[in-house]
């Protein structure tokens, strides 16, 4: 039995394990037998907390400063936390994202400043690890 908010959060392994069968029947149900058996089958799975990303945006002249927020729900907690992932400041380019800058958050926050006359549209993401899933913020034009 599994209970995230006491066991926590990332990587559960299984197995090996003793497997018990109790037998009951025969022609008067008075027949009983007990097998024991050793399951040498291994396996694993992960429980990963939910991830939030949000993007919010301030032009000023031609420099944009573009700060995210990241939160991670904790079962512990029962509720989200602030979360420091890599996060990857993106631009759309045609029908493409590509990554403008790498920054690790702090405190759940990342701020970077890109200089831009025009209008252009962004995006953070940042991908999945043992114990949280990976999430990508809504776009935002500035």
């Amino acid at each position: 039995m599994i209970c995230p908010s006491s066991d926590g959060l990332g990587k559960y392994t299984l197995g090996p394990s003793e497997i018990r069968a109790y037998y009951h029947g025969g022609s008067d149900y008075d027949d009983y037998d007990e097998v024991e058996r050793a399951d040498y089958t291994k396996g694993s799975f992960y429980v990963r907390g939910k991830t939030y990303a949000s993007l919010s945006s301030k032009r000023s002249g031609s420099t944009v400063t573009l700060t995210s927020t990241t939160k991670v729900y904790n079962p512990e907690k029962y509720g989200k936390v602030s979360y420091n992932p890599k996060v990857k400041f993106q631009v759309k380019s045609g029908s493409k994202w590509k990554t403008l800058k790498t920054v690790a958050a702090k405190k759940g926050k990342a701020t970077y400043k890109v200089k831009s006359k025009s209008k252009k549209t962004y995006r953070v993401t940042f991908s999945q690890v043992s114990w949280a899933t990976g999430a990508t913020s809504k776009s935002v034009k500035k």
